[in-house]
């Protein structure tokens, strides 16, 4: 009982965190906040209410986005062990194990999180 309580309390923590940031909008643009504010506050000083979004890129990027990855880096190495035959004839095996696993790696491991990028190639990275 005490797991399932557990699991309940995480599960609604959880969606509270993915659903209350959808409730976030911006202020009414009401008269008396107008007047009270204009003094206070030029144009380029008034507070927007929207968020950056950064927070809901880090929790997906956290959730989904690492873990499949993860996965992906075993995908790549069974995908080069399978790869290696042909490419040791073709004379290739640094750019398969840089695009099968180097490539995944850095987009796993390297990148901040958040920062949903296509990654370049390890030929262009410097």
């Amino acid at each position: 009982m005490k797991k399932v309580t557990i699991f309940a309390l995480v599960a609604i923590l959880s969606f509270g965190m993915l659903v209350l940031p959808a409730f976030a909008e911006e202020a009414k643009d009401t008269k008396e906040t107008n007047e009270t504010t204009e003094f206070l506050l030029s144009e380029t000083e008034k507070p927007t209410y929207r968020g950056t979004g950064k927070g809901e890129a880090m929790l997906a990027d956290l959730i989904f986005l690492r873990p499949v990855g993860f996965a992906s880096i075993g995908v790549g190495f069974v995908a080069t062990i399978v790869g290696l035959p042909f490419s040791i004839i073709a004379n290739n095996t640094r750019e398969v194990g840089d695009a099968m696993l180097g490539e995944t790696m850095n987009y796993t491991f390297v990148r901040p999180l958040g920062d949903n990028y296509q990654p370049l190639p390890l030929s262009e990275q410097q």
